[in-house]
């Protein structure tokens, strides 16, 4: 039996596919992972993030959120490599754009929201994706994914008027500025244009001006989706 909350996110964004985590295609992007303190993560990690923001929020390294339980779990995902837990947070609908990684990255959601995902494969020669590719992940709240190296992600939508809450974690230094030489060693026409931060390379929309002036590659063809929960 499908979701009633799917099927009713359907209903209100028909041009968008949108699955669970129980979902087989999920497999393609990433993995459920089962996180052993996740009551603890929900009564206390959210009081530590900001509530109905104005705006998207991302903050890399939180040392609180570094030291609440998870750790062991994290190393095992990374292989035991220097990580960093933050979160996002926000009011955002739509897709504005879409990174990826070349490192895992676990997230997990503090509220009920939506995630919109691609395939790197699904990149074409010039470095552009057709939007209507875009995948719907409905995430609940308690739900802890890993998602896999190179899978398309961005901000999370809210899926209620309070926005949402998601904590990330990556490799620390992920999201953090390149360096001079790094950019300026860019090369148009490659990968490398579409790198925006440290293990972050970003093709932006063309409707997010404010990303396309920060130095994001517009690379996202046809509508920027909104998505719509009540």
């Amino acid at each position: 039996m499908r979701n009633g909350t799917i099927q009713h996110l359907e209903t209100l964004n028909p041009e968008l596919t949108i699955i669970s985590v129980e979902d087989k295609r999920f497999k393609g992007y990433g993995r459920v992972i089962v996180h052993p303190y996740m009551d603890r993560l929900l009564e206390r990690a959210a009081p530590l993030i900001p509530s109905e923001l104005p705006e998207n929020k991302y903050i890399a390294s939180v040392p609180e959120l570094e030291a609440l339980p998870g750790k062991e779990l994290y190393n095992l995902v990374f292989g035991d490599t220097d990580i960093q837990v933050g979160y996002v947070a926000g009011p955002n609908m739509t897709l504005n754009g879409l990174e990826y990684h070349k490192t895992p990255e676990v997230m997990v959601a503090l509220t009920d929201q939506m995630l919109l995902l691609g395939k790197w494969e699904d990149i074409d020669d010039n470095w552009h994706y057709d939007a209507s590719r875009v995948l719907g992940l409905y995430l609940k709240a308690g739900e802890c994914i890993e998602l896999y190296p190179r899978v398309l992600h961005f901000s999370p939508c809210r899926l209620s008027d309070q926005g949402f809450k998601t904590l990330i974690v990556l490799p620390r230094g992920t999201n953090t500025p390149l360096s001079e030489e790094t950019l300026a060693n860019r090369i148009s026409g490659t990968e490398s244009q579409c790198l925006f931060m440290k293990n972050k390379w970003l093709l932006a929309h063309p409707d997010r001006l404010p990303l396309i002036q920060k130095g994001a590659y517009p690379g996202i063809r046809g509508k920027n989706i909104l998505v719509q929960y009540k």
